[in-house]
């Protein structure tokens, strides 16, 4: 569990040695311009929902999620085949995957900021649990035929993130999209085959679980976690007692999938 402080982090990303001097103008506009836009296509993704979720949520969310991505590009591998080897300065704060916003404490201890600074809303920001390969990279397995060779990351999931049913709160998950070539390839093939074009699919398919589609799978999906063995789901996930992931498009709880961790 972090706590994230948005200003915080991004001072420490753009004053230390994350970037160079002379980017550290172009570092943080770019940071606000990415922030905006994930911000704007969260929104859109949600306009027709009775109950949109609260812009301060999602602005703080994508804050988090800018953070990850800035971490996730200077140490992710560039090849399967190689170790990393791009590593994380020790001035570079190490934060996740779990993030809690920030308290009245934060606030009042800062320089500049008072008790006239504290906004009630602070209180109603749910904790953000991020699924994403930089905490995770254990989890570049296809849950539709097993193969962890042939399947790369392919951004965050566009509808942003979801709501979770804790025990002791309300919290809210966001992962990425885990793409499978493998499962790609059969997806053209069986189209061929059904279109009589010559094409054998059967060995391809005759490993691949039968209620599983498709070849692009996010990480808060209930399709994704269908096929993993409780013993299997990473242990850091017990911060996380009970938790329900839903649909954003859903209409009651039918697309719910849970997870119970002792």
């Amino acid at each position: 569990m972090s706590v994230f402080e948005p200003k915080v982090v991004l001072n420490l990303l753009k004053n230390l040695a994350a970037v160079s001097p002379i980017d550290k103008s172009a570092f943080e506009k770019s940071w606000t311009v990415n922030v905006e836009k994930r911000v704007s296509i969260w929104k859109e993704s949600r306009n027709h929902k009775t109950h949109p979720r609260p812009e301060f949520q999602l602005r703080w969310e994508a804050e988090v999620v800018e953070y990850v991505q800035c971490l996730w590009e200077k140490s992710r591998p560039r090849s399967k085949k190689i170790e990393p080897t791009h590593k994380l300065g020790l001035n570079i704060p190490l934060l996740g995957p779990r993030f809690v916003p920030p308290s009245y404490i934060h606030i009042q201890k800062r320089l500049g900021l008072g008790h006239q600074d504290i906004e009630p809303v602070t209180q109603y920001i749910k904790p953000f649990n991020v699924i994403h390969p930089f905490y995770y990279p254990q989890l570049a397995t296809c849950p539709r035929c097993g193969s962890d060779e042939e399947t790369t990351w392919e951004g965050w999931t566009s509808t942003g993130p979801r709501e979770l049913h804790g025990l002791i709160c309300e919290e809210t998950a966001l992962g990425a999209q885990l793409q499978c070539n493998t499962c790609k390839e059969s997806t053209k093939m069986k189209k061929a085959a059904n279109k009589n074009i010559p094409g054998d699919v059967e060995d391809v398919q005759a490993h691949q679980p039968a209620n599983l589609e498709g070849y692009c799978f996010a990480t808060t999906s209930a399709a994704y976690w269908s096929s993993w063995e409780h013993w299997r789901i990473p242990r850091e996930f017990r911060a996380l007692d009970v938790w329900s992931i839903h649909s954003p498009n859903e209409q009651a709880a039918s697309q719910s999938f849970s997870i119970a961790v002792p």
